[in-house]
């Protein structure tokens, strides 16, 4: 099969291009991003598309850095491609980011071809990777520890990228370029093995290739389908499990601690990440380490510890539930208001609203045993009531048992994550609590068969 052939099938393989797109071609002006570019303008009436080029000058090179960009403007002059170019100052960027040479260019080469696909309107960005980049690229991700993601390569299709060269050669490349007349630059750092890549590229695969394994290239093409296959079955358990241990909130995302517990491990570890990536955008900077660390914690931890996170996150643990939050967990301020009977107060410093009225009562009297409201003997309350949050030292006697308990251990008993403890009200009526708003009201101050006038407390908001 030729490259225009190839170049072709890999386009329809993989449904990188749909008729009306547009379609930018990022151009370094090395043989890979020129031989793209080519392709593009030989089959774009063809493909009914659209094409622009983008090249980005790193200044890694300075002079030569310079004439890379002449280069790929007078070449898009003379194919009638529109250009987009700009030029940053990379290793100055590498310096405050403390982010490896290629880390940081990809990271500001990738910001610059989004802003030309908001500039252009554009659907898709072409990237000029090819089979041999696919190959080492495998086996980097190997070297860095990476997982079944690391083990695919570089994909086909990813997001708005595309590379239809990714199952051409790169000899086949240069050989098309050759046959065709068309110039090209030749980076002289990719003749260096100062960088990774290039030291992969140059030394460690042509070793490997005479020494141990003559296909080499096809283990590794062979390894990423393996993976491919695999991944997407892990992916298919990790969103059915996602749908059934994970619910959202703003800025949060509630993991329910029973059912995480129950799951493989390998879809413990795809959850976490795909929590994050939902609550952040993305899972850079969010290594395996630190997967593994909230794992443990979720699964763990006692409830109320805290667990610190990269990407500004932080964990809680509760006793049915994990939350993850973008925001810094804090507890309501102390509060203490005075309410009236009948009257209503709004407590600022969680948003509660607590009522209170009166009524008479008979014997066709219904008592109402929804939490949210609470029902009480009022002729032995007879005064206005205080609402408050936990204080040191709270007890009560719970309706039905026969001794105090303190306030502390009712909360334990009860389950209640240590963030909610303060929001929850406590009514006190002469120094003693009348009502756990919410939960339970005191013994002391039930409903008999005495009782003349009911005092009704509502709570809503909790």
């Amino acid at each position: 099969m030729d490259i225009l052939q190839h170049f072709l099938e890999t386009t329809r393989k993989y449904n990188m291009i749909q008729k009306k797109d547009k379609v930018i071609v990022a151009v370094s002006g090395g043989p890979d991003s020129v031989c793209l570019l080519h392709l593009f303008m030989t089959f774009k009436s063809e493909l009914d598309i659209s094409l622009y080029a983008a090249h980005l000058d790193h200044m890694f090179r300075g002079r030569e850095s310079e004439e890379d960009a002449c280069f790929v403007k007078t070449l898009c002059d003379r194919w009638g491609v529109p250009l987009f170019s700009e030029n940053i100052n990379v290793p100055e960027y590498v310096k405050k980011s403390g982010l490896s040479p290629e880390d940081a260019a990809r990271r500001v080469r990738y910001d610059f071809f989004e802003r030309v696909k908001k500039q252009t309107g554009a659907q898709k960005v072409a990237t000029g990777h090819n089979r041999n980049d696919h190959e080492e690229t495998i086996l980097m991700n190997i070297f860095r520890g990476a997982g079944l993601d690391g083990l695919i390569g570089i994909e086909p299709v990813r997001d708005c990228y595309i590379r239809p060269l990714i199952e051409i050669p790169r000899e086949d490349i240069e050989r098309y370029l050759k046959h065709k007349e068309i110039p090209f630059r030749i980076d002289a750092t990719n003749l260096t093995t100062d960088y990774f890549r290039n030291s992969i590229r140059l030394e460690l695969m042509p070793l490997i290739r005479k020494k141990y394994c003559p296909h080499l290239g096809q283990s590794l093409r062979r390894l990423s389908e393996i993976a491919r296959r695999d991944l997407s079955f892990m992916e298919q358990e990790t969103e059915k499990a996602h749908a059934n241990v994970i619910r959202y909130e703003p800025a949060k995302v509630i993991i329910d601690v029973k059912k995480f517990s129950k799951l493989h491990e390998a879809i413990k570890y795809r959850l976490t990440r795909l929590a994050v990536e939902n609550l952040t955008g993305d899972v850079k900077d969010f290594e395996a380490r630190h997967a593994k660390l909230l794992v443990d914690f979720i699964e763990r931890a006692l409830p109320g510890s805290l667990l610190d996170l990269p990407k500004n996150l932080q964990g809680l643990k509760e006793y049915e539930h994990c939350i993850l939050s973008k925001e810094v967990f804090d507890y309501p301020a102390d509060y203490c208001y005075i309410l009236e009977v009948p009257g209503e107060i709004n407590i600022r410093e969680t948003g509660i609203t607590l009522k209170a009225y009166i009524e008479t009562y008979g014997e066709k009297t219904k008592i109402n045993t929804e939490p949210t409201i609470a029902c009480l003997d009022y002729d032995k309350i007879n005064s206005n009531l205080v609402v408050r949050n936990r204080r040191p030292g709270d007890r009560f006697k719970p309706l039905g048992c026969i001794g105090f308990k303190k306030l502390k251990d009712f909360f334990i008993d009860e389950k209640i994550p240590q963030r909610k403890r303060n929001q929850i009200p406590i009514v006190e009526a002469g120094g003693n609590i009348i009502w756990v708003g919410g939960m339970r009201i005191d013994d002391r101050f039930k409903v008999t068969e005495e009782t003349t006038r009911v005092l009704v407390l509502v709570v809503q908001g909790l």
